[in-house]
């Protein structure tokens, strides 16, 4: 009889189980929603404004037909925030929920906006963007539209720039005696030719409406002709990579079209030029700025004692023999450190920044510029009774590979200082690689650089990329080398650059 009166407990027991299984799946199924396509939802209406997005001239209003969405951009403005109305619940694009007037869009990427309601209901809606590729263009209208032949002489000239909404527009009239000439040294041989542009007050060239990133004003400014650089981005990389390694007096590059005297001449990189200046290498007025050279075209300069290099004075203008003396004799005393049976173990960091000499390595050695064998463009600069630093960096057309290539982005291993006597190999080998104390500083910054700035690095070769394509292609039907365009080859190659310089730093 007990084992009858406990049976039907236990088939209360489990039967009382499965009722609560059976409520917990149908509640669960219930909270589960398929979405349905509503094409009551809609975008009412989608602006860009003005007050949101201040790289504007004037507010931007979008056409909508058909759940297409649809206007016109300029590519400087790719990353903006629009304005929408709509009588959705959730405005999405992926599984990010997006706020009018808040949210920044990248409209690079094809974009679609999923508006859904309370219910779950769906309707999309996608982005269609016809972009203005313009750059700013310089229009160089000399006097009489005199050619411009001379490195030397300089031109009057109307100088006029369509800002494209992104710079301001400016016209320097004759009147206003801007002038430009021709400049560089083996680029000056070329078809597509290099200027130099001078006004005759300080101006900021390009003004970008954001102040931080304006230009600083000076009266000299240099568009460089990029005839060997089918990316169009070899100096710009170069000096991003500079500016983020933290290198004092690193230029900017603002692509550029220029139309001089009526005729189109294709993408420019408009920089400020390497001189004594406040706004520029700011050493101060008895500073000193040097170029170690192989053209050896200045007025002053000289052959160093221990290495033989090729030493000029860029700035400051001297006046007799006794000054370049003092100079040279300071040059000689430093170099015979580097050169004597004691280093590294003297006083050469006296004279010498060993900061500037570290970030100076990783930059050159990054991207490969072999230029410093030479040495060519090799800047070196000095406060009046400071110690001498490397830099600013300058000139990286025939660097990522391409000296004794003829083709950027090869030879990714490539070491970058030669075997033999060059002046360039043998004394920046010795004062890179001989010390510690130096290699530690490598070590530590590059480091930081591909823990911190690399992806950065490259997300600005993508956005500059977009940025000056239609000019880039415009550019190729006038200058068509066989160069290497692709913007991917260059990341790539740097990819793999990376992973060199990887494994040569941790063997230090």
């Amino acid at each position: 009889m007990l084992k009858l009166s406990k049976r039907p407990r236990f088939i209360y027991f489990y039967m009382l189980i499965g009722f609560i299984t059976l409520v917990g799946c149908s509640k669960e199924v219930q909270t589960i929603v398929p979405e349905v396509e509503d094409r009551n939802l809609v975008f009412e209406t989608f602006v860009f404004e003005k007050k949101n997005n201040p790289h504007l001239s004037e507010d931007i209003v979008f056409d909508i037909t058909n759940n297409v969405i649809s206007g016109e951009l300029k590519t400087y403005f790719f990353n903006s925030i629009p304005t929408f109305s709509t009588n959705a619940n959730t405005v999405e694009i992926g599984e990010i929920e997006q706020i009018s007037s808040s949210s920044i869009v990248d409209f690079r990427k094809p974009i679609t906006y999923n508006l859904k309601s309370a219910s779950g209901s769906m309707n999309s809606y996608t982005v269609n963007v016809s972009w203005d590729d313009a750059l700013a263009h310089i229009y160089i209208d000399t006097e009489a539209g005199a050619p411009i032949i001379s490195k030397e002489e300089y031109l009057y000239t109307k100088l006029t720039i369509d800002g494209q909404s992104k710079y301001e527009d400016r016209v320097f009239e004759l009147s206003e005696q801007a002038r430009v000439k021709g400049r560089g040294n083996s680029t000056w041989s070329w078809p597509k030719k290099p200027y130099k542009i001078k006004l005759d007050t300080k101006e900021t060239l390009l003004s970008d409406k954001d102040p931080l990133a304006r230009l600083l004003p000076e009266k000299d400014w240099v568009l460089l002709a990029d005839y060997q650089d089918g990316v169009h981005l070899l100096n710009n990389v170069a000096f991003t990579i500079g500016r983020m390694l933290e290198m004092p007096f690193t230029n900017t590059i603002i692509p550029v079209e220029l139309t001089l005297n009526g005729e189109y001449l294709g993408v420019y990189g408009l920089t400020e030029q390497v001189e004594v200046k406040t706004n520029r290498v700011n050493v101060g007025e008895a500073g000193l700025l040097l170029e170690l050279e192989e053209y050896f075209d200045e007025e002053w300069q000289f052959r160093s004692a221990a290495y033989n290099l090729p030493v000029m004075i860029k700035d400051p203008g001297l006046d007799t023999q006794a000054e370049l003396d003092l100079i040279q004799s300071e040059w000689n005393s430093f170099e015979a450190l580097v050169a004597s049976e004691d280093f590294p173990n003297n006083n050469y960091l006296d004279f010498i920044d060993i900061e500037s000499i570290a970030k100076y390595f990783i930059v050159y050695m990054l991207t490969l510029n072999e230029e410093i064998n030479h040495p060519k463009s090799t800047y070196i600069h000095k406060v009046a009774g400071g110690k001498y630093a490397m830099g600013p960096i300058w000139d990286f057309d025939w660097s990522y590979g391409y000296e004794e290539t003829g083709q950027h982005f090869s030879n990714p291993a490539d070491d970058l200082f030669w075997t033999g006597t060059k002046s360039g190999t043998t004394f920046f080998k010795r004062l890179m690689l001989s010390d510690p104390r130096i290699k530690a500083l490598v070590q530590e910054y590059w480091l930081d650089f591909t823990t911190n700035h690399l992806g950065d690095l490259m997300n600005h070769i993508d956005e500059h990329a977009f940025i000056i394509a239609g000019a880039k292609s415009r550019n190729l039907t006038i200058w068509n080398r066989g160069l290497v365009t692709d913007e991917l080859v260059m990341k790539q190659w740097i990819e793999n650059r990376v992973s060199y310089m990887n494994s040569f730093i941790s063997s230090f």
